[in-house]
């Protein structure tokens, strides 16, 4: 189950969506299925709790409290008395026993609890720390009615597409943007040839638009990305923060992967791939090998290299691994570390499309 909270001031206005149609004539038979106010009609009730808000604490900033609870989509379809059940454990579970509350349903899956945190008696109640209680609270329930626990299944390493970004998606014929945007940023990396520069204008080439965040100091803080025409109702441009889309892509493990890619202007391929913006995968695979080739000579092999210089002699190439135990130099690990971070995209990448076929 997983708990949504908001703060608002109007109960009227926040009952008015709860049984009016909703944003897209989504919502069915909209109903109370829990609460502790009097009226027969939701608008009586919000107008008794606005005034009881208004009279009793007109000095009260934001004091509506609304949380939406929603079951997982493999979960069970939950009864309106099931539902009772759980609304009033969260109020009394979050400190909210004393105040006016009101639940309400118009889907299967979730419901609405509209709270004023003016009490009865004119006190407020406590919302210090509500988003963790809530979290608790929806532990609880889950283990009393046998409901998925979404702690487990939420990734925060790679956040979920939610379901409304999955249909928003389905319903424009594309994929959902925040799954684009993590193939398109590790793709990005690969053609900067490890440079901030680099990483800029392959984004542009690709349509990915970007907002830089820079602290007083000057450091880059972080990134936020969005696709080329996708926008909101507004028509303003959708941003999602590199962290939205996963702690992979927050900008101080993403410069760590930059930093570890291999330099542009040791090769001819790179200076090539510089007229284009960036390396391709296959370049920048192509010079991790050459790399870790070049650097994991013997030290032996390389002083003997040398004196081959020193004498006139053409030097002789070895293309044989370190013994083993012989401990690798840092460009021989930057050069490594490309090259496992290129076969992890690959094997990531083929896991998708393989992932999406089956689909």
């Amino acid at each position: 189950m997983i708990p949504r909270i908001s703060k608002g001031v109007s109960a009227s206005g926040a009952l008015g969506y709860d049984h009016g149609p909703g944003r897209r004539d989504e919502h069915e038979n909209p109903h109370k299925v829990a609460g502790n106010v009097p009226g027969r009609r939701w608008q009586d009730r919000a107008r008794a709790i606005d005034q009881h808000m208004r009279t009793a604490r007109p000095d009260a900033v934001k004091p509506l409290h609304r949380t939406s609870l929603r079951v997982a989509e493999t979960d069970r379809q939950l009864t309106d008395r099931e539902w009772k059940q759980i609304a009033e454990t969260y109020v009394r579970d979050m400190g909210f026993g004393n105040c006016p509350w009101e639940a309400t349903r118009h889907a299967h899956d979730h419901i609405h609890i509209t709270v004023s945190r003016v009490q009865w008696d004119g006190k407020l109640a406590r919302t210090s720390h509500d988003y963790a209680k809530a979290q608790t609270v929806c532990r609880k329930v889950e283990r009393e009615h046998g409901l998925t626990d979404a702690s487990r299944k939420f990734n925060r390493e790679r956040p979920q597409v939610s379901k409304g970004e999955r249909e928003s998606a389905a319903r424009r014929g594309v994929a959902p943007e925040k799954e684009q945007l993590r193939r398109r940023l590790r793709e990005a990396e690969l053609r900067s040839a490890g440079t901030r520069a680099g990483y800029e204008a392959a984004l542009s080439e690709m349509g990915i638009h970007f907002r830089v965040n820079v602290a007083k100091t000057g450091r880059v803080s972080g990134y936020s990305y969005g696709l080329d025409g996708h926008r909101d109702q507004d028509g303003q441009q959708v941003f999602f923060k590199g962290s939205q889309l996963g702690k992979e892509f927050s900008w101080m493990q993403s410069q760590k992967r930059l930093d570890e890619l291999p330099a542009r202007h040791t090769t001819g391929i790179a200076s090539t791939s510089s007229q284009r913006g960036g390396m391709t995968r296959e370049e920048a695979r192509a010079e991790a090998a050459r790399r870790a080739t070049q650097r994991t000579q013997q030290p032996s092999e390389r002083s003997k290299q040398r004196t081959q210089r020193d004498s006139g002699v053409a030097p002789e190439r070895s293309n044989e691994s370190p013994a083993p135990g012989v401990p690798m130099t840092r460009e021989e690990a930057r050069a490594e570390a490309a090259r496992r971070a290129i076969h992890r995209e690959n094997s990531r990448e083929a896991n998708e499309q393989e992932g999406e076929r089956e689909r």
